[in-house]
């Protein structure tokens, strides 16, 4: 078995599932949105801090590596909230004027 070292998986959290989340977004119903926002986001927020954690703790991360930055990190999934909740309002925003 392939172990996987903290700072690989922060650093697939970072490039790839956020960035994921926002290909395909407008097909991907509100039902789905709304987990996101509410479940996915904080609970992958919380691994990832608790990655950067580890990564400081083992030596992979210098302590003024961005990667493994909490307020970065809290930075960057604000910002991901805040872009999957604009879709969101866009979405009931147009669903109002069509009705």
């Amino acid at each position: 078995m392939v172990t996987i070292s903290a700072r690989k998986r922060l650093e697939s959290i970072e490039r790839d599932v956020l960035t994921s989340m926002f290909v395909g977004v407008l097909s991907k119903d509100d039902t789905w949105i709304k987990n996101t926002i509410e479940k996915t986001l904080p609970s992958l927020e919380t691994r990832a801090l608790r990655l950067a954690e580890e990564c400081k703790k083992s030596g992979e991360c210098e302590q003024d590596d961005p990667l493994c930055d909490e307020s970065r990190i809290k930075t960057l999934f604000k910002e991901t909230r805040e872009k999957l909740e604009k879709e969101h309002l866009t979405r009931e925003a147009r669903t109002r004027f069509h009705h």
